[in-house]
């Protein structure tokens, strides 16, 4: 159960204010936001509700190293757009992070937020599509060893997922379907849920006006 919350954590957070955030478990919601849809809304829900985080973090990359920046709206256009689908859910924040750490892999930001926040438990939150490419970030495999991580099924379906390099990694514990509230987020972990009703929906197809 999320402990009672001051009025003063409704406001994103800051790289000076870590005891505002001592004992709180937060989602960490990564991406470039392209633009960001309900999709997106939709994962970070769900995994606030599965482990009972009080808070789920957009951090929104000036530029994600495997996209095409020809093809990347700038970054104070897409964050706009983050803060306006957030903006009815006080439990979402868009967050300038990445931009405020002047990370660029998620490895470097996963390791400054651990720095920054000592006393707050994070989880990395993934759609399912993402562990297809997983092992294609940089460091990826420190980056599981580093910070419990969730995938949550959309298309493509998860047992498009199953032979992936990530699913047969065997150096750290592998958990399905968990209900998670009670979950130790201080151990590194991969979740994987699937088989709740997901939105067939992406970036991509929004910008080719697809949808």
């Amino acid at each position: 159960m999320a402990k009672s919350l001051p009025k003063t954590a409704l406001t994103p957070p800051t790289l000076k204010d870590a005891a505002r955030w001592k004992g709180l478990r937060v989602g960490l919601l990564g991406g470039s936001f392209n633009p960001p849809h309900q999709g997106h809304m939709h994962i970070a829900r769900m995994a606030r509700i599965k482990f009972g985080l009080d808070f789920v973090w957009w951090i929104v990359t000036p530029q994600n190293p495997l996209k095409d920046k020809k093809n990347t709206a700038p970054y104070d256009k897409r964050f706009k757009k983050v803060e306006e689908i957030t903006a009815k859910s006080p439990k979402q924040m868009a967050t300038h992070v990445e931009r405020d750490l002047g990370t660029q892999y998620t490895y470097e930001t996963i390791s400054e937020l651990k720095k920054n926040y000592p006393s707050t438990e994070f989880i990395w939150i993934c759609g399912m599509d993402n562990a297809l490419i997983f092992h294609k970030w940089d460091k990826w495999q420190t980056i599981i060893d580093t910070m419990p991580m969730v995938f949550i099924a959309r298309p493509p379906a998860g047992n498009l997922v199953r032979n992936c390099p990530l699913r047969l990694l065997t150096s750290v514990s592998h958990r399905h379907n968990t209900d998670g509230v009670k979950t130790d987020l201080t151990k590194p972990c991969i979740y994987w849920l699937e088989g709740t009703k997901m939105l067939d929906i992406s970036s991509t197809k929004i910008r080719n006006k697809k949808i």
